[in-house]
Parts: C-alpha cells; sequence; structure tokens
C-alpha cells in the first residue's frame, strides 16, 4: 500500500520528542523494517513473545525521532486492511496522559502494525513479579493513573481492552505509569462485532482492573480466574507483597482489596 511515512525532520529537535507534534501518520513497511533491523528477535521487547502472536519490537526511525515501539498483528485479525486502518485512525485520536501515545500505523499486503511512544522503564508486571522494589506510595499511584486512564478511554467510547494486565501498564521517562494503547485496537474490533449482537459491557475490563489490583497488593503474578479464590476469606494483612516489609498503610490496603473483591 501506498502512504506517508515521514519527512525530514528540523535540524533543532531532540531525541524521543521528534513525535510530540506530528499528525498520525501511515508509515512505510521499509521503514520500519528499517527501524526495527528487520523485525530481528533481538529487538524484541514484549514479554513472553515467544508464546504470542503479536509481538512488539522496539525500532529507532531515526537519531532525531527517537525509539518507538512497533506491535506486529496477525493479519488474520484483519483481513481487511481498511478495516485495519479505519481502527487505527480512531484509536490514534484519543489522546491522554496516562496512554501511551499512538504515532501511526502500517498496512502493507500481509502486515498489520501499530507505532506507539517506547516506554524505556519496564512493565508493571516486570517490577512486581520480578521483586523489583516498588513503595507502597507508588502502587497506589500505579492503581489511579490506571483507573483514571480507563475512565477516560470509556468515556471516548472505548468500552473495552483486550487482555488487560500487568503487562499492559508501562513506565514512561520520568517513572509514572501509563496504560499501553496496543490493547485498544482489538477492543475496537471487538466491540464492533458485540454492538451488532447488542452485547457490549464493561465486565471483562472491571474484573482485570481487579487482578491488577490484587497484583499490586501481592506482588505475585496469579491466573485471572483464580485470583477470587487467592483473596477469598482472607485478611489484607495475609496477602501483603513481603518485598514492602510492613511498610504500607493498613486502612489504604484494606480500601484497595475492599475495591478488588468489588471488581472480580
Amino acid at each position: 500500500m501506498g502512504g506517508c511515512c515521514f519527512s525530514t525532520p528540523l535540524e533543532n529537535e531532540q531525541p524521543n520528542d521528534g513525535f510530540c507534534d506530528w499528525p498520525f501518520t501511515e508509515f512505510l513497511l521499509s521503514d520500519l523494517n528499517t527501524a526495527t533491523k528487520n523485525f530481528s528477535s533481538e529487538e524484541i521487547i514484549s514479554e513472553k513473545a515467544q508464546d504470542s502472536s503479536n509481538v512488539v519490537y522496539k525500532g529507532l526511525l531515526s537519531e532525531n525521532l527517537g525509539f518507538v515501539a512497533v506491535k506486529r498483528f496477525k493479519n488474520s485479525d484483519w483481513p481487511d486492511h481498511e478495516e485495519f486502518a479505519e481502527d487505527a485512525k480512531s484509536l490514534g485520536e484519543i489522546k491522554h496522559k496516562r496512554l501511551v501515545n499512538l504515532f501511526g500505523y502500517c498496512c502493507d499486503e500481509d502486515e498489520r502494525l501499530l507505532v506507539s511512544d517506547f516506554m524505556p522503564n519496564d512493565t508493571l508486571a516486570h517490577r512486581l513479579f520480578h521483586r523489583m522494589s516498588m513503595e507502597w506510595s507508588m502502587r497506589l499511584r500505579v492503581a489511579f493513573h490506571i483507573a483514571e486512564t480507563l475512565e477516560y478511554c470509556n468515556s471516548e467510547g472505548f468500552v473495552s481492552y483486550s487482555n488487560l494486565s500487568a503487562h499492559s501498564v508501562l513506565f514512561d521517562k520520568d517513572g509514572d505509569a501509563c496504560l499501553s494503547s496496543f490493547g485498544l485496537i482489538k477492543a475496537i474490533r471487538y466491540d464492533r462485532s458485540q454492538r451488532a449482537r447488542e452485547k457490549v459491557n464493561t465486565k471483562s475490563v472491571t474484573y482485570r482492573f481487579g487482578t491488577i489490583l490484587v497484583n499490586l497488593l501481592t506482588g505475585r503474578q496469579t491466573p485471572p480466574s483464580h485470583v477470587p479464590e487467592m483473596i477469598n476469606g482472607k485478611h489484607v494483612t495475609e496477602l501483603m507483597d513481603p518485598s514492602l516489609k510492613g511498610k504500607y498503610s493498613k486502612e489504604e490496603a484494606a480500601t484497595v482489596l475492599k475495591l478488588a473483591a468489588e471488581c472480580l
């Protein structure tokens, strides 16, 4: 397919800020091939990539534009390239300070790709499940930021989020939590099919948010379906992440647990 990529950036543009004023873009596959070193396995940044059909790569478009994240979808999810382009453009219209900025897309023969800002400071899953230090106050901020972003997405008509989890929460260069925008595009497709049957609801997103709250409390990776059983009848102090070493508010933790239970 044809489409513009990016023009020559201004000489005074700074790395990683090159896209701040750029319009949503249809990228050329050749440029994304170059950026990701022909989609080299060494550039894969998504966790458990070997088990996923939709892989995320780190890419460098130019020194001035800085790094990006490139998500590669199975074309079978969008056999119609025009539908993918339409969905990508819809997603590109929503902007929130805690939603990872989407820069553009690429549809070229069998390729379906999204390009977003690159988040350099790991995922929530990596921080929690690999026992990296995360203070209680930071965990509360993460929970608030996720809730705030999901509420915004819902207000903009994005009522679903595909496989929302701790892996979907990324940390920007300032260490603030942001929600990946990639999970929303499959939600568009899902919502479209569900609307046709008048079955759209937010239950799955609410449930998944509850599991993230439990992740923040426990620091443990638990299959979503097992979370209700894990917390059932437990006092919050029995569930808390030992890496916190007791440095948390029991009242706040109990409130988070209650909210999680209401979501599940």
